[in-house]
């Protein structure tokens, strides 16, 4: 008898530990990874979840959707069937037409157009024409473009849009690269979010997004040395913030010891020189990508003022070896 009732017992706590063990196995984060290749970079992101590698799948080929949608949007070298893009804007749409845009489209162009003035003129989406010049002379690396070439109409007042109307004058042209990567990578950072997923990091080549840090207390992030792009030069402990880089390493021309990066100061027409990187770090990464730009073009004591003025970024800057500047709430080490 005292055997018989023990049984019973026994294989109930059996089919009670194989339902934990089930329940556990169903909650265990996994690690899942997708790299994808957009607006000139190769993006990564890594994912901590409890979904299913079915459910992750979706979420990817979503995120793909995204990058690839605000790729075409936003690429002025490239045209793409049935889609008004910066290229058609730039290259097809004549003077003095007018054209409705895909609201996404022209939510970025309005916010580039913002910052115009928040930026004292630095962070100009009007200077196509202006870092057309420079690409060319980048991408050959032989004659410094002449004053006649750098000429040319970069007036933001020349961009016209109005609900959705793009109306096309003075042959002015759209650069988006200072803005677009930042954007959509802080809109899939918020797509995750909404999918109840907090633990993430994507690596967009210089812009770098992360949520919170799963199973350690923060996410490290190794920030490039523009001595030595193969080694860092500082490594930053994060979680919830954006991490963007501008550097006179990542697409130049060296021409008689002489710099010529492809950040462009709209005001003086010519490459940024007064450091050879600066890191924004802040809760936005559009805000990051902007002001990384804006900050290369300004010199240091100013960006410093700058930064150390505003509660929501911080920043470092890479002079050169051994003369790194760090403002004031830069406590990320």
């Amino acid at each position: 008898m005292k055997n018989k009732k023990i049984i019973p017992i026994i294989i109930l706590l059996l089919i009670l530990a194989a339902l934990i063990l089930v329940f556990v196995n169903m909650n265990t984060y996994k690690e899942y990874s997708r790299s994808y290749f957009y607006m000139d970079t190769y993006i990564n992101i890594k994912i901590n979840s409890v979904k299913s590698e079915n459910e992750m799948n979706k979420i990817f080929d979503d995120i793909d959707y995204l990058y690839d949608t605000y790729h075409k949007l936003t690429d002025k070298y490239n045209s793409y069937d049935g889609m008004v893009n910066v290229y058609y804007l730039n290259e097809i749409l004549d003077n003095g037409e007018e054209i409705k845009l895909d609201k996404r489209l022209s939510d970025i162009i309005d916010l580039g157009i913002d910052y115009y003035d928040m930026t004292d003129g630095l962070f100009n989406i009007a200077s196509g024409n202006l870092t057309g010049v420079w690409k060319r002379f980048i991408d050959n690396c032989d004659i410094l473009p002449s004053d006649d070439e750098l000429d040319v109409n970069i007036n933001i007042d020349d961009i016209s849009l109005d609900d959705d109307i793009y109306y096309k004058k003075n042959d002015i042209r759209l650069d988006l690269g200072g803005l677009a990567k930042g954007y959509v990578t802080e809109l899939v950072g918020k797509y995750l979010e909404d999918n109840n997923i907090n633990s993430y990091v994507i690596n967009a080549g210089g812009n770098v997004k992360v949520g919170k840090a799963y199973n350690k207390d923060k996410y490290v992030i190794g920030i490039a040395d523009p001595d030595n792009v193969n080694d860092i030069f500082v490594k930053v402990n994060i979680n919830n913030l954006s991490v963007v880089t501008s550097g006179n390493y990542q697409r130049y021309c060296l021409l008689d010891d002489v710099n010529y990066n492809h950040i462009i100061n709209p005001i003086t027409k010519y490459p940024g020189n007064y450091m050879k990187s600066v890191t924004v770090i802040s809760s936005d990464s559009t805000i990051s990508d902007i002001y990384s730009t804006y900050l290369f073009l300004l010199p240091v004591e100013e960006g410093l003022e700058i930064v150390n003025n505003n509660p929501d970024i911080e920043a470092i800057w890479y002079i050169d070896q051994g003369n790194i500047i760090r403002s004031d709430g830069f406590d990320y080490e």
